[in-house]
C-alpha cells in the first residue's frame, strides 16, 4: 500500500473532523504561497499600470474572472473524486445554459422558468457524463470531450447559427442579473462569491464532501469502507454541469444575447484555475479557496495584459502556458510529498 493509499485510510478511520483537518494542514502552505503569488502579482502589475488599481478596473477584473470561478467550483469537485476525473465540456454548457435561457425568454417564458431550464439542460449534460464514466467505465475525457462537442451542436440547433437578442417581455429583468450590481458590486462578483462560499462549505462541512476526498485519495479504500464511491463520482459531474449552465446564462444576461460561441475555450481557464490554485489531477487533495485563488490569478495576468497593450491573440498563450506550468508544479509537489 502506498503512503496515499495508507494517509487515506488512515483519515477515513479518524473520522470526518479529523480527515477534514488533515486535509487542510496539507494544503495550507501550499495555498498560501498561491495568495502570495497573487498579492506579487498585483503589486507588479500596479507598478507597472497604476491604473490597475482604480476601484473600476479592480471590479472589472474580478467581474472577468468570476465565471471562471464559479464554474471552477464544480470542475474542482469532479477532479478531487480521483479517477482521472475531468470535464472538458464546461465551457460548451455554458453556452448551452445561456441559449436555452434566451430562447425561452423569447417565446414568453418568465425569468424564473426560463433560467430554471437553462440549468436543468447543464445538469442533463452533467448526469449523462457522470454516466458515461461511472456506469460505462468510460475514462472521462472521452465522453466529456463528446459532450463539449454535443452541448456546442446543440445551441447551434437551437439558435441556427444566429444570437438570440430577442430575450422578450422581461428581457430587462433577466439582464440585470447579468449586468445590475449590489450596491458597488456587479451582480457576477456576488455570484462567484456566494458559489465559492458554497462550495468550501460542501467540500468542508458536509458528508458529500468528505466522501469527494476520501474517494479521491482511494477509492478502493472508500469503496470498502461503505462508501458509495459511483454515486459521489456521478454527483460531481451533475454540480459540475449545473454550476456551468447557471455562470453561462448570467454570462448570456451580462452581454443581453445568447450566443452558442459564449463559453468556449473557457474549459481552459477553469482548467487551469484549478490546477494553479492547487487541486491535483491525481484528485483527493485541493479545495476551492486555493482554486479562487488560481482563478484571480488569471483573471489579473489577463487584465494586465490589457492595461499593457499586449495583443489579444497572446491570451491564449498565457493560458495554454500556465496550464502547462501547473501541472508540471502538481507533479513537482506529487514527488515532494512521497506520494
Amino acid at each position: 500500500m502506498t503512503a496515499r493509499e495508507i494517509g487515506s485510510a488512515a483519515s477515513q478511520r479518524a473520522g470526518p473532523p479529523v480527515r477534514a483537518a488533515w486535509h487542510a494542514r496539507a494544503l495550507a502552505s501550499y495555498e498560501a504561497a498561491i495568495y502570495a503569488a497573487l498579492l506579487l502579482v498585483c503589486a507588479g502589475v500596479s507598478l507597472i499600470a497604476p491604473r490597475f488599481l482604480q476601484p473600476d478596473n479592480l471590479f472589472e477584473v474580478a467581474r472577468n474572472f468570476s465565471f471562471i470561478a464559479a464554474v471552477g467550483v464544480g470542475e474542482a469537485i469532479v477532479i478531487l473524486t480521483g479517477g482521472g476525473g475531468i470535464d472538458l465540456s464546461v465551457g460548451s454548457l455554458m453556452g448551452l445554459g445561456g441559449v436555452v435561457t434566451a430562447k425561452l425568454l423569447g417565446l414568453g417564458f418568465p425569468v424564473p422558468s426560463a433560467i430554471a431550464a437553462g440549468v436543468a439542460a447543464g445538469w442533463v449534460c452533467g448526469t449523462t457524463n457522470g454516466l458515461l464514466v461511472t456506469k460505462a467505465r468510460l475514462t472521462p475525457l472521452i465522453p466529456t470531450l463528446g459532450m463539449l462537442s454535443v452541448a456546442h451542436g446543440l445551441s447551434l440547433v437551437i439558435t441556427q447559427g444566429y444570437p438570440l437578442t430577442d430575450l422578450g417581455a422581461h428581457a430587462q429583468a433577466f439582464v440585470s442579473l447579468g449586468a445590475g450590481y449590489l450596491g458597488p458590486v456587479p451582480n457576477p462578483v456576488v455570484f462567484m462569491v456566494l458559489t465559492v462560499l458554497g462550495g468550501w462549505f460542501v467540500l468542508t462541512r458536509t458528508p458529500f464532501g468528505y466522501n469527494v476526498y476520501a474517494v479521491g485519495g482511494n477509492a478502493e479504500a472508500s469503496r470498502l469502507s461503505g462508501i458509495n464511491v459511483d454515486w459521489t463520482r456521478l454527483a460531481a459531474y451533475m454540480l459540475s454541469g449545473a454550476l456551468a449552465a447557471l455562470a453561462g446564462l448570467l454570462l448570456a444576461a451580462r452581454l443581453s444575447v445568447g450566443d452558442a460561441t459564449t463559453g468556449q475555450g473557457q474549459e481552459l481557464s477553469v482548467i487551469a484555475a484549478a490546477v494553479i490554485g492547487g487541486v491535483s489531477l491525481l484528485g483527493g487533495q485541493g479545495s476551492v479557496l486555493g482554486l479562487f485563488a488560481g482563478a484571480a490569478l488569471i483573471g489579473v495576468l489577463l487584465n494586465a495584459m490589457v492595461l499593457m497593450g499586449v495583443p489579444a491573440f497572446w491570451q491564449e498563450v498565457v493560458i495554454g502556458g500556465t496550464i502547462i506550468v501547473a501541472v508540471l508544479l502538481d507533479r513537482l509537489r506529487v514527488r515532494l510529498s512521497g506520494d
